[in-house]
């Protein structure tokens, strides 16, 4: 053994668990003694005195001082320890807490002093368990000082040695305008590539050009007083650094304001400038201080400004607006002289501004809520409230008094601020208290309406596209023309026909022509600014409102959502060309509600080229790799639905093909649709789901709605198969069923060219249909319901285009369903419409809203309602609105002459509802489109369905059963919620049951009751559309008798 003094001995043993050990002298002595087994040790072991342990037993505990070099990419390191090695299994659960945290001692390195020990096992992360830093896989054990490169080497003295700084950087801007401050940084370079911000000494060439605010110090702020050109140098040690820094003076044309703040800070959000500049989100920018709570802020070469001074916190003036010059605001009041020496111009043209508090929202608990009124002149505001949403009358008894409004329920509280000037201001503010009830969605059923074409709530924001001229919108009927406040208004007229859920096309920015519809992105991460009403801050804020409105009727919004594209002129944030700004006119066009973002990669004479030009020369930006250096885009020129390049070509001229492979698109979006459900948003319907590989929804997107959703959040999707097979064309991996599933290999998945290349892979390992799985999750077991299988379930599920090409005659629909369901993960999530604002059925024709009969539409929402799937409609099929009409021509005629056409002329007036499809007291149009004919069957199916979970959830099964009905039995069974719904269907027909389980069976449409004791029941049916709708009655589980009055078709 080798000798290592003070009597001690050693050896080591390498690669063994463990191992049996004597000692001897060499003269016949040992331990243990003769005849006895070995001792059996394992890792570093210590013999002293008859006893073993794990460090030296001589050893005086001490300190051991642990030095790291953070990895660059790290944003944090934590060490895990254990000091005396005693604790068999460290606790893992608990990061980011001390005494895992660690001192940063010189740049890049950090240390830790474990005190009183004389041996250390450890480990560094990054606060995660995702990343650390070991040795070869295995923790760290030292009884001394010890250095750990950041590569996971090891050091016992100090492998950096001494460092030195050798240069200075200086940041901050090199222009500045008289008056204003710039702020200069120091950041200290050293000998061994690192930086460091540290205090240098700081001075200035010339005091009478600018000052400084401090003389030392890691940062100063220099203060331009006349025009020129100084020299501001740092000076650390024996190296120094200069900044040339040049001051010009204001341009003639300007407007500066000053504030004088009660919240010891200030902020300026601004909007509808002109000249217009770049905008800014709420709650805006800084103002820079300027002594005794005054703020000031400079508008270079604006003539005119809305504006609001706020805290950042809650707190803000009126809306306010200023023309050029020098302002002051103090008091509510405006002057053009300092207020400090007196005299000025004031003037009262704002009305007040309500504050709620606490703001609109859900909450878990009752809520007090109190009012203030700000008001740019008048310290005392009037505020007149109602909190059943009716509008308040401007009398002493809808008198606001301070008070505070116990909000213990849904509720909105209506108020009208007046100031003395008689200036008016309404405003909504919408509450939930309890938990939201994120419930199986099956249970709903969804009216799909485009926003701007529904219901117009304030046409003072109402406003053309830039082609309505071509396509002949007269200013009463513009393309952008409804609204969320509109939607809101109507929702008593959706939950009437019986509705629980609202598909709204998409809401965030648009840019193009004619991009009344949403789908021409150009900021995901903005509501439009044309949906903002004079009743609200934001278009954010309006969304918001409809968000709780529609929770606080019992009403679920789904969200269309798109991944595939962009508009033609870029995205703000991913790809800049133009920031598309906030209309100030009804007649907006191109050339003032776009500003260039471009950095000059757009021909400086871009606005002078003929549309056609322009388009050419955006595109090359954006489809061109010289161009396009961060493949934002698909680079792919052709424009193919049926094949590989449909997923990544474009659609369509103003839909250009997002690059969702790459990272940096893919974290954009999930980002900015992830604000959207914090928002409230219930669902998301993905639009041009075919032109996205499944991998791409199933490694990005899919993983990231549910992350901020949760598990039950619904997402489905249109996978557009003009064909009247399941199979589109006999490609799975352009077909409906193959995105409900996860994938059954693995693909490589990192880094943007890894992921095309899996892409690709994965489309061509998916072109025959026989390797695709199969399910029977959405067919009965008999009579008896079948437990579920999710383990294959992608999370995205679609809307069923097969069934929907299908509608010209719904006996085609049924029986496309029935021989393809087995393809999807399970098609009791499907969501089945017979047209959209894309397409009709097959022939019926196809281009034009629903045109065959009236019987026809009847027949198809018997079944669509009471088979498997989540019903919807498209808003006006309840009267079969614009019949006939092209769906869609873009702007070559009048939208009043399309399917797209605006609906508010039919809804004007109100209803009371009480529960979904129960209403009294229609009144106006309302009245008479209520009482048509497919809305009265819609209203009564509606109300079916509702009542019978099997209607809604469960599976089905077409054996055993004969006759001239679409016929079938579905059944839904919760044991834990004590749910047992058992029903046949019958629609159009006739139909026989047999080997059904016995008992009483009570028809919903009739009220007629069956008692069935052979296993046999026969329900009778005659006429195009009628239905049979026959339910078990069981314990725990009655039969709800017959549901509603009798319609033209249901009888």
């Amino acid at each position: 053994m080798t000798q290592e003094g003070g009597n001690w001995y050693s050896y080591t043993i390498f690669n063994h668990d463990s191992v049996r050990v004597l000692f001897n002298d060499g003269n016949g002595n040992q331990i243990p003694g003769p005849g006895q087994p070995g001792f059996l040790v394992s890792g570093e072991s210590w013999y002293k005195d008859g006893q073993w342990t794990n460090s030296n037993p001589d050893a005086g505990k001490g300190d051991i001082n642990i030095y790291v070099e953070k990895p660059a990419d790290w944003n944090e390191i934590w060490i895990w320890y254990d000091g005396d090695l005693s604790t068999p299994a460290w606790d893992t659960t608990v990061l980011r807490t001390a005494p895992g945290d660690m001192t940063n001692y010189r740049p890049n390195w950090y240390m830790k002093t474990i005190k009183n020990t004389n041996k250390v096992q450890f480990l560094f992360n990054d606060g995660t368990w995702n990343r650390k830093i070991q040795k070869n896989g295995v923790d760290y054990v030292t009884t001394k000082d010890v250095w750990v490169k950041k590569d996971g080497s090891v050091y016992y003295t100090d492998p950096v040695g001494e460092i030195t700084p050798v240069s200075i950087k200086l940041s901050g801007n090199d222009t500045v305008k008289v008056g204003e401050n710039i702020s200069l940084t120091s950041t200290i370079v050293y000998s061994d590539g690192s930086e460091a911000q540290q205090a240098v000494n700081w001075t200035v060439s010339n005091s009478s050009l600018a000052t400084l605010s401090a003389s030392s110090g890691k940062t100063t702020t220099l203060t331009a007083i006349k025009e020129g050109t100084v020299t501001v140098e740092a000076v650390y040690g024996n190296i120094s650094a200069k900044k040339t820094i040049t001051i010009t003076k204001l341009p003639d044309t300007y407007i500066k304001v000053y504030f004088q703040s009660p919240w010891n800070t200030a902020k300026i959000y601004y909007w509808g400038t002109t000249p217009s500049i770049p905008a800014v989100q709420w709650p805006g920018v800084n103002m820079k201080a300027e002594g005794d709570n005054w703020y000031s802020y400079t508008f270079e070469g604006a003539t005119f400004t809305n504006l609001i001074f706020n805290n950042g916190s809650g707190a803000q003036t009126a809306d306010l607006n200023r023309t050029a010059g020098t302002w002051y605001y103090y008091n509510n009041t405006w002057s053009n002289i300092d207020p400090r020496q007196g005299g000025g111009e004031v003037g009262d043209t704002e009305g007040p501004t309500t504050i709620a508090s606490p703001s609109s929202g859900r909450y878990l608990t009752t809520q007090k809520v109190t009012l203030v009124a700000i008001d740019n002149e008048d310290p005392s505001p009037k505020i007149y409230f109602t909190t059943d949403g009716s509008k308040p009358q401007l009398t002493d008894a809808y008198l606001y008094r301070g008070q505070s409004i116990t909000v213990d329920r849904d509720m909105e509280i209506y108020t009208i601020a007046v100031d003395a000037a008689g200036n008016k201001t309404e405003n909504h503010f919408m509450y939930n208290i309890g938990e939201y009830n994120a419930n199986d969605f099956r249970e709903e059923t969804i009216y799909f309406l485009m926003t701007t074409r529904f219901y117009d709530g304030d046409p003072s924001n109402n406003v053309h596209c830039w082609d309505d001229v071509q396509a002949g919108n007269p200013d009463s009927d513009p393309a952008w023309r409804g609204d969320f406040k509109g939607l809101i208004d109507k929702l008593d007229y959706i939950k009437a026909l019986g509705f629980s859920a609202i598909w709204i096309t998409p809401p965030v920015k648009n840019a193009s022509g004619y991009d009344y519809h949403g789908y021409h992105a150009i900021d995901f991460t903005e509501i439009d600014p044309r949906y903002k009403t004079k009743y609200d801050n934001s278009a954010e804020e309006s969304y918001q409102k409809l968000i709780n409105a529609a929770h606080a009727k019992g009403m679920k919004i789904i969200q269309d959502v798109v991944y595939n594209h962009t508009g033609n002129f870029g995205e703000e944030n991913l790809f800049p060309m133009f920031e598309r700004l906030a209309p100030t006119t009804m007649n907006d066009l191109a050339k003032t509600s776009l500003r260039r973002i471009d950095n000059g990669k757009l021909p400086a004479n871009y606005f002078d080229l003929n549309p056609a030009q322009q388009y050419q020369v955006r595109l090359s930006l954006m489809k061109e790799a010289v161009n396009d250096v961060n493949h934002i885009y698909h680079h792919e020129k052709s424009m193919e639905w049926e094949g590989y390049t449909c997923q990544t070509g474009q659609i369509a001229g103003d839909c250009v093909d997002l690059n969702t492979e790459n990272p940096t698109v893919a974290n954009y979006l999930n980002n900015a649709y992830s604000k959207y459900i914090a928002m409230g948003v219930d669902a998301f319907r993905v639009d041009t789901v075919k032109h996205v590989s499944r991998l791409t929804f199933n490694k990005e997107f899919i993983p990231s709605i549910k992350a901020a959703g949760g598990e039950d959040f619904y997402v489905f999707g249109e996978v557009c198969t003009r064909v009247r097979d399941v199979w589109n064309r006999g490609i799975p991996a352009l077909s409906a069923p193959f995105y409900t599933w996860k994938e059954s290999k693995n693909y490589p998945w990192g880094d943007r060219v890894t992921n095309e290349n899996s892409v690709y892979q994965n489309y061509y390992d998916n072109l025959n249909v026989s390797t695709q799985p199969t399910s029977n999750n959405a067919f009965l077991d008999g009579n008896n319901y079948r437990p579920v299988d999710t383990s294959m379930k992608s999370g995205l599920d679609v809307i069923d285009f097969p069934m929907h090409w299908n509608f010209a005659n719904a006996r085609d629909a049924f029986r496309v369903a029935v021989e393809g369901d087995k393809y999807y993960n399970d098609a009791t999530w499907n969501v089945v419409y017979v047209d959209s604002h894309d397409y009709a059925p097959d022939t019926a024709p196809e281009n034009q809203r629903f045109a065959l009969g009236q019987d026809v539409w009847a027949e198809n929402l018997s079944l669509m309602f009471t088979f498997r799937g989540i019903p919807c409609i498209y808003y006006g099929s309840e009267i079969e609105f614009q019949k006939g009409k092209p769906i869609d021509v873009g702007p070559n005629a009048p939208l009043s002459q399309t399917g797209r056409a605006y609906f508010g002329d039919y809804i004007e007036g109100n209803v009371v509802t009480t529960d979904f499809g129960v209403y009294t007291n229609a009144t106006g149009t309302m009245a008479e489109t209520l009482n048509h004919p497919l809305a009265q069957h819609i209203n009564r199916l509606n109300r079916i369905r509702r009542a019978i979970p099997a209607l809604q959830k469960g599976q089905y099964s077409v054996q055993d059963i004969s006759g001239d009905g679409m016929a079938y039995k579905r059944r839904f069974t919760d044991a834990a919620a004590g749910v047992d719904s058992f029903a046949l269907i019958t629609v159009s027909g006739s139909a026989t049951f047999r080997n059904i389980p016995n008992g009483r069976y009570v028809d919903a449409v009739t009220g007629q009751v069956i008692n069935v004791t052979n296993g046999t029941l026969t329900a009778n049916c005659s006429g195009k559309g009628n239905l049979r709708v026959f339910v078990l009655d069981q314990p725990g589980n009655p039969a709800p008798g017959k549901i509603g009055g009798y319609s033209k078709y249901l009888y």
